[in-house]
Order: C-alpha cells, then structure tokens, then sequence
C-alpha cells in the first residue's frame, strides 16, 4: 500500500503520552532508521523539525510520527506532506511499549 501524501492532520491529545524511547522524536529515529531530517516534513514548510510529531489520514490504519516544526504541530487544518517522509508507526505496545 503506498501512502498517500495528501490528507493528513495532526492528532491532539498526544503531549501526554509516552513511550520508552523517552522522547517521540526519539522514537521516530529509533524505528526508522534514518537521520534527523534538516527540514519539517509539512509540504512547503523549511523550518527545522524540532519534535516528533503524532499524525493521522482518513485513508490511513493508526497514528504516525514525522518530523514536524512547532508551527506545523499547531496546525488544526488538513496538510500534505513532503514526498518520501518516512512514517513511524507511533502504537508504542507494537514498537518500544
């Protein structure tokens, strides 16, 4: 299944939440192998991503961590993302938990 690039949104809720990576942004290093990026996944924006953030698509099974800057976390609209964001899986129980 490809994801979809369009279509996602920011899932609220999630500051109190943890998992044993001890940080989200922790995690998303931890399970996807890759780098820090230098830019925040949101399509169109090149701020620094400074946290890990929960996301979520209609056309999509379970919440996702990506890259995002603080103004993109804030975001209550629907955004794209950057083509080729790598997604974590953010269900901890399926992860670190």
């Amino acid at each position: 299944m490809e994801i979809p690039v369009n279509g996602w949104s920011n899932k609220k809720g999630t500051s109190v939440r943890n998992c044993a990576c001890g940080t989200w942004k922790q995690h998303w290093l931890n399970y996807s192998y890759k780098s820090w990026p230098a830019i925040c996944s949101v399509k169109g924006c090149s701020e620094y991503p400074s946290l890990g953030a929960h996301i979520i698509n209609l056309n999509v099974t379970g919440e996702k961590i990506v890259p995002m800057c603080y103004s993109c976390k804030g975001l209550n609209t629907e955004f794209d993302l950057e083509g080729g964001v790598t997604l974590v899986n953010a269900e901890a129980s399926e992860t670190c938990g």
